[in-house]
């Protein structure tokens, strides 16, 4: 949400400084970095199912300020089980807002109709499967759209890399925030928005502010060889399936049109992932592990060998931070008069990227924000920290 928050404040005329730890803008260390990340309506809940639909108007604003194609429509399948509601919806949750918001899709009400319709998941045949298809949806070039934004805030925008903030002081002279970086530099300004992700609570301790009840989910994905005349074939899909041991039951694949960084003249490349944490829940960074584990990866090769049985040998393998809400709402919110927090994505937040930059924006300007942000308050019960045992805030800030 950083860079999204700075293309923002740019339309407004406001300049703003960008303070990023690592060596890009989507480093490989953080959440956003990669080639692809879903845009999709097609969500159990109404509100984030509109929610899209204004940040779609908005990724087309970025698109024409930068100049650089980033969203690619290729359609999404939801299939599976009746698992009910996860952190991602369910088919069945996801075709009855489709239906009350009159959005087009199609529905597919056995495992052989899904196999009938997408050859490449042949797995899904004889199965107790539904699902439910929404075309408009499609992709985002991750990595390149944080870029992009930053681009596209041209010179209102001071980019700083390789600049980890050491400490915050939101109660500096006149009222200004006050950042040094570990390379000694010291930054003023006259607000601050932190959204850095699952280092968030390490920046808020640094300015002695509340910190927010987040947890950081260890989330793993890799990349399989397919044969190119094959490739076309294998859908952008989400699996659901019901919870077993380690296996938390969410699958995805991505087409090998949003592979681009490993692009190979004699073969194509999918992206397949999963949608639940490797291990228990973390509170920091300090024990996090980008290897990953082999058992996980175990999994995703069995669910690999299952579901697209035409696809071949896995070629690599990545561990990302997650950081997740207890109700996978998102914290827009100030914690300061003059400090503003982006927090918990909870692993659906980049496809509203634009959007979340304007409402952060409001949160400095004063000005009406494009959603409603209450559901997204940093003093809500599931994320606050800065409660006594009456429920009431023990500090105004």
């Amino acid at each position: 949400a950083g860079t999204a928050t700075a293309f923002s404040l740019a339309e407004k005329g406001i300049r703003s400084t960008l303070v990023e730890q690592g060596s890009s803008l989507s480093p490989p260390t953080g959440s956003s970095n990669g080639d692809s990340r879903m845009y999709r309506k097609m969500y159990s809940s109404e509100f984030f199912s509109k929610m899209q639909a204004q940040a779609l108007d908005r990724w087309k604003d970025v698109e024409r300020k930068s100049g650089i194609k980033l969203l690619q429509e290729n359609g999404l399948l939801f299939y599976g089980e009746d698992t009910g509601e996860t952190v991602e919806g369910s088919v069945l949750g996801a075709k009855e807002v489709m239906e009350n918001l009159n959005l087009p899709h199609k529905f597919y009400a056995t495992g052989d109709e899904i196999a009938d319709a997408y050859p490449a998941l042949e797995g899904c045949r004889g199965k107790p499967y539904s699902g439910v298809c929404e075309d408009t949806a499609g992709h985002i070039r991750a990595s390149k759209a944080c870029q992009a934004m930053a681009d596209g805030a041209g010179d209102k925008c001071d980019v700083k890399l390789n600049s980890r903030i050491v400490s915050l002081d939101a109660q500096g002279e006149e009222g200004k925030v006050v950042v040094v970086t570990e390379n000694g530099e010291t930054i003023t300004a006259d607000n601050a928005v932190v959204s850095a992700g699952a280092w968030t609570n390490k920046v808020l301790e640094s300015a002695n502010l509340p910190q927010l009840k987040l947890d950081i989910w260890q989330v793993q994905w890799a990349h399989y060889e397919v044969d190119t005349n094959v490739a076309a074939s294998i859908p952008q899909a989400f699996h659901f399936r019901k919870e077993n041991d380690i296996d938390g039951g969410l699958y995805y694949v991505f087409p090998s049109s949003a592979t681009e960084s490993i692009l190979n003249d004699k073969k194509s490349f999918v992206k397949v992932g999963v949608d639940f944490p490797t291990g228990e829940a973390l509170s920091d960074m300090s024990s996090f592990d980008y290897e990953g584990s082999q058992d996980v990866l175990e999994l995703i090769d069995g669910w690999v060998k299952e579901h697209l049985p035409s696809v071949g040998k896995r070629i690599d393998s990545y561990c990302h931070p997650y950081t997740m809400t207890e109700d996978s709402y998102f914290v827009m919110d100030k914690v300061a008069d003059n400090v503003a927090v982006f927090s918990g994505g909870s692993g659906r937040a980049f496809k509203f990227g634009p959007l979340l930059g304007d409402c952060m924006a409001s949160l400095l300007t004063g000005e009406a924000a494009p959603v409603d942000l209450a559901p997204f308050s940093a003093s809500r019960a599931v994320v606050s920290t800065d409660l006594d045992k009456t429920g009431q805030r023990a500090v105004s800030l």
